[in-house]
């Protein structure tokens, strides 16, 4: 057996680096734990208004990623501004990555968050790593459970990942992963914590094998490490079905006469709220995004339409959840493309004071029953919210599966075609790109590139992140 090679040397990141974030961390850690390379970040979170440093659920992850690689961990504790992730696992000496052979991995692993911090946060830590490692284990996949938050603020909620993410991966080239929600974990509102169960499978021999390029799968020169994939490779298709996700309270009931009966609870407003929205919405789109040829919709695709007309493709009611406090309310829409993706965004919200609608009056207000003005104040606050919601929702979804271009000074600019993902998938993927592309380069000497370079007008402040991380830390691999 080759003797494998030393740990590299050092890296040293600035964590005020663009976005500035945890996600920053966890893909530094990630990546160190992978090619056995120290990482050292300072100014942890720098870029966070409020508290900086590491969250609870960032040293969750961190703490158990080193337990599995048999790494050491300087300055990982709640509130830290600094952290050092040193592996003590060399690294190969046929690839870019660690040495399997000095790897020991436990079939199963249990994280336990004390508050309703983001499951899919620390699951994006240890997922590249466990995807690596899971060969070394004596079962066919790694069960991992997490419990805290499963609908958390800036974070992948359960139904994004089970209805966007997971299909995605797959798409893509990556194993089998199935996520199986227990409970929901909300991070507003009274403190109830959640579970999730992840069941990784790990990348098999095969799978390094593949060639992605032009969607054929051909054989590959590299026989170690991860898949190479190329998003340029992949068409985004035709928008042929959108799927709504609505989790919201059944009470109170509202008045709400423009949408059909006089009265719905609050989650049946959210449901035609939503579908008036993006029916509205999809007519103003290019027709080219959609197939065209189209066939009637049966009845129940309907959006309850109030003009007659028929929407181009079916909408229909994925999830509809009654949760059990206004503090918990949440949409997701995702369409379904030709080419086998799905494109989707959501919104978190909830309902307060804060959504009361402050009507101006001339003069002395009119002297109303208090009980009249305690069931206009409910309306009030809860049509507001629940509006809001739907509406940044929409708005958000119908930018993701738009052809138009972004700048709003450039009326009717056809845009280059967008990817295969929305911008939230796209900084998933970041670090399976370049640890493929890494794994790939090692085994071969090819010419340089000239295939049109990916448009980076929607890549998001966290895509840039991403990408300035895998960078350094793979950039001499």
């Amino acid at each position: 057996m080759a003797e494998p090679r030393p740990i590299s040397n050092h890296i040293c990141l600035n964590g005020r680096t663009l976005e500035g974030g945890g996600q920053l961390v966890r893909i530094a850690v990630g990546l160190s734990a992978l090619t056995g390379r120290p990482v050292s970040v300072d100014h942890v979170r720098g870029n966070r208004q409020g508290k900086k440093g590491l969250k609870r659920s960032h040293t969750a992850a961190v703490k158990l990623l080193a337990e599995i690689s048999g790494s050491k961990i300087f300055g990982g504790e709640i509130g830290s501004q600094f952290l050092k992730f040193s592996p003590q696992t060399a690294r190969s000496s046929i690839g870019p990555l660690v040495d399997l052979s000095h790897v020991t991995v436990q079939p199963e692993y249990n994280i336990n968050l004390t508050t309703a911090g983001a499951i899919f946060l620390v699951f994006q830590a240890l997922y590249p790593y466990l995807l690596y490692v899971g060969s070394q284990a004596a079962t066919p996949f790694i069960r991992v459970k997490i419990t805290g938050g499963t609908n958390a603020s800036h974070s992948p909620s359960y139904d994004y990942a089970s209805q966007v993410m997971v299909p995605n991966f797959a798409k893509l080239g990556l194993p089998e992963l199935s996520v199986t929600l227990h409970k929901r974990g909300w991070s507003s509102g009274p403190v109830d914590l959640g579970a999730v169960t992840f069941l990784i499978h790990p990348l098999r021999a095969q799978d390094s094998l593949h060639d992605r390029s032009h969607n054929e799968i051909s054989p590959g020169i590299h026989q170690y490490g991860f898949p190479k994939i190329d998003l340029r490779s992949y068409k985004r298709g035709k928008i042929t079905q959108i799927d709504i996700t609505v989790l919201a309270p059944d009470q109170p009931t509202i008045s709400a006469g423009n949408l059909g009966n006089p009265e719905n609870n609050l989650r049946e407003y959210i449901e035609k709220a939503t579908k008036k929205a993006l029916r509205r919405a999809m007519r103003k789109l290019d027709a080219s995004i959609f197939p065209t040829t189209q066939t009637s919709l049966p009845n129940e695709d309907l959006l309850n339409n109030d003009s007659g007309q028929e929407t181009p493709v079916s909408v229909k009611i994925h999830t509809s959840e009654a949760t059990y406090h206004r503090s918990h309310m949440y949409i997701l829409l995702v369409a379904h493309t030709s080419s086998g993706f799905r494109i989707g965004h959501d919104a978190l919200g909830s309902l307060g004071p804060s959504h009361i609608k402050r009507q101006k009056t001339n003069g002395r207000q009119k002297q109303r029953p208090a009980n009249k003005e305690r069931n206009i104040s409910e309306n009030d606050i809860v049509y507001s919210g629940a509006t809001e919601l739907v509406e940044r929702c929409v708005e958000g979804f119908i930018d993701e599966i738009s052809n138009r271009s972004p700048d709003a000074n450039v009326q009717h600019k056809i845009r280059p075609e967008k990817t295969c993902l929305d911008q939230y998938m796209r900084d998933q993927i970041v670090v399976f790109e370049a640890l493929g592309e890494a794994c790939y380069a090692s085994g071969r000497s090819e010419a340089p590139d000239t295939t049109p370079r990916e448009d980076e007008q929607d890549w998001t402040l966290h895509t840039k992140t991403a990408k300035w991380v895998c960078r350094q830390v793979l950039g001499e691999v």
